[in-house]
């Protein structure tokens, strides 16, 4: 945690904020999403969440000197940079009603509703349409259930994401729905790079096009793994992801060793 102590007219202010990810908390989140909203340039994105975080007067900052407010800048330069692996929104509420997210780094959830993230992620990624995200956070955030154990969380339905995701696109507040996008990229990219056997590097030598249309279905990969260890089709689709992930790498390594005999 970052502290700042600034005297004025024999006065000292102390103002403290995170810094990194692990010592945000859940409104200090929602302001970041709100500043990245405004799409304001990166060094004055930055100068606001020191002002906001600190809950510093506008006038004693702006009172600094230029160098100052430089290092200052430096100190929240975690931001620019995601790597959120942490549910730090916890759940949102909307019309009195609680929707709980999943665990950090997504740890209980299935691959089946990793399949739909990530289709609703991409497809998102390649339309700029935002109901698409709405599903993505209609899929992670959902009521709390009383048959839940591991998963305070219902069981997915496809009428009850649908009809979520109706809801969540008037009436969830627009900072919450980035601070969901911020925490999915944050564990996606978490995933990638500790399955380095499942996520390769894309085939450079195919034409940009191609590569842009190529939507990555996780029920093909489903399909294939199940009717073996992990049970049938449905047994499969209902697995842990990262036990999911595990088995798919040990499968593709053992592979990899018959192959290079």
């Amino acid at each position: 945690m970052h502290k700042i102590q600034i005297t004025r007219k024999n006065k000292k202010y102390t103002f403290s904020y995170p810094s990194s990810w692990d010592e945000m908390n859940r409104k200090q989140l929602l302001i970041w999403c709100g500043i990245l909203r405004m799409q304001l340039h990166i060094g004055h994105a930055l100068d606001l969440a020191v002002i906001l975080f600190a809950k510093m007067p506008m006038g004693k900052f702006s009172k600094m000197p230029f160098i100052y407010r430089l290092q200052l800048r430096d100190t929240v330069g975690f931001l620019e940079e995601n790597n959120i692996t942490a549910n730090i929104l916890g759940y949102v509420r909307v019309f009195f009603r609680k929707y709980h997210g999943p665990a950090h780094k997504l740890a209980n959830i299935t691959i089946s509703e990793w399949r739909r993230t990530e289709l609703y992620y991409e497809l998102w990624q390649k339309t700029g349409l935002n109901k698409y995200l709405h599903l993505l956070a209609a899929t992670l955030f959902r009521p709390a259930s009383r048959l839940g154990v591991d998963d305070i969380r219902c069981r997915i339905t496809e009428k009850s994401v649908a009809k979520r995701a109706r809801l969540f696109s008037w009436a969830l507040h627009p900072n919450a729905l980035k601070a969901i996008q911020l925490f999915y990229e944050g564990v996606r990219a978490y995933v990638q790079r500790k399955h380095p056997k499942i996520y390769q590097r894309p085939n450079e030598n195919l034409p940009m096009q191609t590569q842009i249309n190529n939507l990555q279905d996780w029920e093909d990969k489903i399909l294939v793994y199940s009717g073996d260890k992990l049970g049938n089709y449905k047994e499969t689709s209902e697995t842990n992801l990262y036990l999911f992930l595990k088995h798919m790498t040990q499968r593709i390594e053992e592979y990899e060793r018959l192959k290079s005999r």
